[in-house]
């Protein structure tokens, strides 16, 4: 009964009163048991539960606006656009090779390629040859000159033909180039001057740029901190680290304690089990006083002898004192 009753009470008044002791907490509690307990049975979160707000103030940890070191580091944030440099000497450098290169005349390579590769056709001249060998008496000279026409027939096939084939295939990827050529000219040119009017204007407006910048990204950063600000007090005091469990553990201990341990046949077995223990605890205790403070028979004879014979001889003493006294 004195174990369970505080356990069932529904205002929780000696249990509050035991926590408030020296003992555990030493003050008094910010948020009564009672309605502690409710807002756990009902799966609210710790945060409002517990009243941590009384004593770690979540509105006013999150308000970044008020930490010192944000600010300062917020007054440090400059930009100076004054020293950059975007058309650099080597990108101009490497921008003018390549305009110089765009500037390569390919017609007049078209057009030198675009010739013979002989003077004379060669396979015109190897038919006319194989005609004058046929029309020829003399088997000597035809038969060189029938060597001479297979020879050219060779040379025009394997030579000649290849070449040739090349020469289009040129021909035709330098027309392509052509084509390409120009428009990447143009580029180049248009590249050129808009860097060096970028770099102009940054020159001479570098400061508005700067605080523009620098405006756009502080806003940013505080709408960041807002959502992250929002997020945390909304899930702090709705979502986050609910109370449940905490009553689960009261309702956990009353059937332990008060159903199992201290109920009407487990109350009984339990206070048998508790004197039984104290009992065998008792025990030996108590043969270990009963030997130290038990005394022999003869002790205290010997004790009543020495305490007769002591009074024996301050009687004496008392008596010689009072006949020796001066008159």
């Amino acid at each position: 009964m004195l174990i369970c009753r505080p356990l069932h009470d529904p205002e929780f008044n000696i249990i509050e009163a035991i926590l408030e002791t020296r003992m555990f907490l030493g003050k008094k509690l910010s948020i009564p048991l009672k309605d502690l307990f409710k807002k756990c049975q009902q799966n609210e979160p710790a945060y409002p539960a517990f009243g941590l707000g009384n004593v770690m103030k979540l509105e006013q940890l999150t308000a970044y606006w008020t930490w010192s070191s944000f600010s300062r580091i917020i007054l440090k944030l400059k930009i100076k656009l004054m020293n950059l440099k975007i058309f650099t000497p080597h990108l101009q450098r490497q921008l003018l090779n390549l305009l110089y290169a765009c500037g390569l005349n390919l017609t007049e390579h078209r057009m030198m390629i675009q010739g013979r590769i002989l003077h004379k056709d060669l396979e015109a001249l190897s038919d006319q040859l194989d005609k004058v060998t046929r029309q020829m008496s003399d088997r000597l000279t035809a038969r060189s000159l029938e060597t001479a026409v297979a020879n050219m027939q060779d040379l025009n096939l394997r030579r000649l033909k290849p070449l040739a084939k090349l020469q289009d295939m040129l021909l035709y990827k330098l027309a392509g180039l052509e084509l390409q050529i120009q428009p990447l000219q143009r580029q180049v040119n248009q590249s050129i001057s808009q860097l060096k009017a970028i770099e102009y204007y940054i020159q001479n407006q570098a400061d508005k740029i700067a605080q523009l910048k620098t405006n756009i990204y502080i806003n940013q950063l505080s709408n960041y901190l807002d959502q992250w600000r929002a997020h945390v007090l909304s899930e702090i005091g709705s979502e986050v680290v609910k109370c449940r469990p905490l009553w689960d553990v009261l309702e956990g201990i009353r059937y332990l304690i008060c159903s199992h341990f201290l109920g009407n046949l487990s109350g009984y077995w339990f206070s048998t089990f508790l004197c039984t223990v104290i009992m065998i605890i008792s025990t030996p205790i108590a043969h270990i006083l009963s030997l130290v403070y038990k005394t022999p028979p003869d002790i205290t004879k010997d004790a009543n002898q020495l305490a007769t014979r002591s009074e024996d001889r301050q009687t004496e003493v008392n008596e010689q004192e009072s006949w020796h006294t001066p008159e």
